[in-house]
């Protein structure tokens, strides 16, 4: 079986049990990082906005794309809360397609290791190519 999208039920645990603006290692680091290359972020498997919205408060250009619409929806939610307005998009990372280009694009936490091998090895095929074709990167950052 594989995990095409987390439902309901899944986003309403995931989002209980990492609450937005939780203490969380990766957050700082994100913060600190990304506000130095500038420019326009991706943040990939966005979920609720755990990081996103953090990123958002400290005025880095971040976008988000998840294949989950529960997940977008609550990551929506928790934005407006917040009178946040972020550009979030529905998709799979392994056949990123977004228009423009992107300073950096951001996998936080665990969530690279949600994807099968072979959806990993796909996104990783997806940024390399984006990266190596300049489509959707600046600055050789990725």
């Amino acid at each position: 079986m594989t995990l095409t999208a987390y439902g309901p039920l899944c986003t309403e645990v995931y989002d209980i049990t990492k609450p937005i603006g939780g203490e969380y290692p990766d957050v700082p680091y994100y913060i600190s990082h990304l506000s130095r290359i500038g420019g326009r972020i991706l943040e990939a498997m966005v979920g609720t906005g755990r990081l996103l919205i953090p990123l958002l408060e400290a005025g880095i250009n971040v976008e988000g794309i998840d294949t989950s619409l529960d997940m977008l929806a609550v990551c929506r939610k928790h934005c407006v809360e917040r009178k946040l307005n972020p550009v979030l998009h529905h998709g799979r990372i392994e056949n990123l397609d977004i228009p423009g280009k992107f300073s950096a694009i951001a996998v936080s936490f665990g969530s690279f290791m949600l994807l099968e091998k072979r959806g990993a090895v796909a996104a990783l095929q997806a940024f390399a190519r984006l990266h190596c074709l300049t489509t959707h990167f600046k600055n050789n950052t990725l």
